[in-house]
């Protein structure tokens, strides 16, 4: 009996990869037909929507979406009928060409592509912050002006408290990350004493 090929880390980044790529042509082609009807922001509003309240609050209609078992052709009137007086339009037939072509997988993925492309447009980026504490408004404006002056972007802010930082705050954005808390300071501190030491020992 022949075995079975293991599917490695490559094979899975390279088809996470692709998979970003096919999301983000239809996000493209989205939001080209959202600009025309002057509705970008709307289907965005929309396509969170969606994510947020139908497949991450609900597991069961995320695995419909998700299913190779259940045909294009049996899943459509059920979209048709589950998206009328919900959706709108072009989102409603967006979604009914990605049933069409199999690829109602990707439709969290198209949802960030298209976030990403509509922000990109707008000069806008997405800046997570936790801090230890709550912000106050005040602190939240000084943050967003601050990041502003160094982005060259409009940043918006999501903003979370993590009882586990000890002060300061962890600001995300995109794939870089500034860490100023305390607990940060002090693993630095700790570093630069073990780098020390080990130079003495060394000597």
């Amino acid at each position: 009996m022949p075995e079975t090929p293991e599917v490695g880390h490559d094979n899975v980044l390279t088809a996470n990869v692709r998979q970003a790529r096919i999301a983000r042509v239809y996000a493209d082609a989205l939001l080209a037909a959202a600009a025309r009807e002057n509705r970008a922001d709307e289907v965005a509003a929309e396509l969170d929507a969606l994510t947020r309240d139908v497949l991450a609050a609900n597991p069961a209609v995320a695995a419909f979406f998700a299913s190779p078992s259940v045909s294009r052709r049996t899943r459509a009137p059920i979209l048709a009928s589950a998206l009328a007086g919900t959706a709108s339009p072009l989102v409603a037939n967006f979604v009914g060409v990605l049933n069409q072509n199999n690829r109602l997988d990707l439709v969290r993925q198209v949802a960030a592509a298209y976030r990403q492309l509509l922000d990109k447009q707008a000069g806008r980026v997405r800046v997570t912050v936790r801090s230890a504490v709550p912000l106050t408004a005040a602190q939240q404006d000084a943050l967003r002006k601050t990041l502003a002056a160094s982005l060259n972007q409009e940043p918006v802010l999501h903003v979370a408290t993590d009882p586990e930082l000890l002060g300061g705050m962890v600001v995300q954005v995109g794939d870089k990350v500034y860490d100023t808390t305390v607990k940060a300071r002090l693993a630095a501190l700790r570093s630069q004493l073990t780098a020390r030491g080990t130079n003495v020992v060394k000597a």
